[in-house]
């Protein structure tokens, strides 16, 4: 019991870095972006492959106990924490995804500028927005178009209040292939990179949860309600 606490621990703490907005955009790329994010690098988690089909998402996370995956079907408002190790999954309704704790509203009050700049990440072109807010603080995003839509981290697309900004990642489809912060006294965070992206088919199997794998998802509605 004290593992699969543990591991739902991580899972949830995964979620909230990532975000999980609750709408998705027709996709017209297919494969696996690797992207490094501040905090699982911090974690010794390494890059995580975030592979695209459809309107499918799947993440892949962690290694030994905690190996797994995040899988986002949009189009069913269902987002499924997948175990491997434990050989079970966890259901997540997105409707009903209420976690304020870890939501960063500094950039609800915020302007951006498309600054016509583009860049190259991972062999891919991307367009330079710069996001300031009341604060002096400063993210430097490159978006690319015709990869899908990125589940943000800070998850500031999930809410109502969500600036224009954030709005339109998700209505028009951009993905983010860098992101970097500066905050107004000087500190620079790059919460992410995509440092590869393969097109390429993708089996149907790894947005599905495995046969035989059982189901946990009243302990994750348990963990939830302890949270908030």
């Amino acid at each position: 019991m004290k593992q699969r606490h543990l591991i739902c621990t991580f899972i949830l703490a995964l979620a909230a870095l990532m975000g999980i907005p609750q709408t998705g955009h027709a996709q017209n790329f297919e494969g696996v972006i690797h992207y490094e994010f501040a905090g699982t690098a911090e974690s010794g988690m390494g890059e995580i492959p975030y592979m695209v089909k459809d309107d499918k998402i799947r993440m892949q996370f962690g290694n030994g106990q905690a190996e797994g995956a995040m899988i986002f079907l949009p189009e069913e408002s269902k987002m499924l924490f997948v175990l491997d190790n434990m050989k079970s999954y966890m259901n997540m309704d997105m409707n009903e995804w209420t976690d304020e704790s870890n939501y960063d509203s500094k950039w609800d009050e915020s302007e951006m500028t498309k600054t016509g700049e583009t860049r190259t990440v991972a062999g891919y072109d991307c367009e330079i927005w710069q996001v300031t807010n009341s604060s002096g603080d400063h993210l430097t995003m490159c978006m690319a178009e015709g990869l899908g839509t990125f589940m943000s981290p800070g998850n500031p697309m999930a809410r109502q209040n969500a600036p224009a900004w954030a709005r339109e990642i998700v209505t028009d489809g951009y993905m983010p292939l860098e992101v970097v912060e500066e905050s107004g006294n000087g500190d620079r965070k790059v919460h992410m990179k995509a440092n590869k992206i393969e097109e390429k088919s993708l089996d149907d199997a790894l947005f599905e949860v495995p046969s035989g794998y059982r189901d946990m998802s009243a302990m994750m509605k348990q963990m939830m309600q302890q949270r908030n």
